[in-house]
């Protein structure tokens, strides 16, 4: 079996993926891409939509970055990025994943979207958001992880999506979600994920 490749655009939502890939610790490829390489036939046939990220292995294709961190999860339990099927830490873990992306990144899209055309609309988002952050400063009370005493993929999908609320200004400065992302973008794993940030 050949090792998985990402097909990869530096900034994007495929940054999560790298990380991930970093953690698990296994061989793995990097295809790089342009803005413009996306809207290729070569790579619709990977994304019809012609969007990032993309893994490809020996079985075909997977798109959809919170599908492709679940199954790279699952894929390398000995990384411990998940918990065994059937168990509540696993629950949570998929809970935590789609949350990242339903309420947090949904949110903190509409508030980059609206900034500069729609300042009544990018208010909500903001508020929205705020209410979403509220709920992850409530689950990191005492706790270091969002899921058991271990990082997983549920920390590496929400804390991509905190950085790019902090990017866009609506991340409050509150003190369990401020020493979360302290601690997560200081992992030598997501600093190799994001060398520029």
């Amino acid at each position: 079996m050949t090792a998985t490749r990402l097909y990869h655009l530096p900034g994007s939502r495929s940054n999560r993926v790298l990380w991930l890939f970093e953690e698990i610790g296994e061989p793995f490829e990097v295809t790089v891409l342009t803005r413009e390489d996306r809207g290729t036939a070569e790579h619709r046939a990977r994304h019809p939509l012609g969007r990032v990220p993309v893994i490809e292995d020996d079985a075909g294709f997977t798109f959809e970055s919170a599908a492709i961190m679940l199954a790279l999860a699952d894929r390398h339990p000995e990384s411990g990025l998940s918990f065994p099927l059937g168990t509540h830490e696993r629950d949570l873990v998929y809970q935590w994943v789609l949350f990242s992306i339903a309420e947090l990144e949904r949110t903190t899209t509409d508030a980059r979207t609206a900034a500069d055309t729609n300042p009544e609309r990018q208010a909500a988002a903001a508020e929205e958001f705020a209410a979403r952050q509220a709920v992850v400063e409530e689950a990191l009370a005492g706790r270091d992880f969002l899921v058991g005493d271990q990082l997983t993929v549920a920390d590496i999908a929400v804390g991509s999506v905190l950085v790019f609320a902090q990017r866009v200004g609506v991340l409050a400065d509150t003190p369990n979600t401020t020493r979360y992302l302290s601690a997560l973008t200081n992992r030598p794993a997501r600093q190799a994920a994001y060398p520029a940030s």
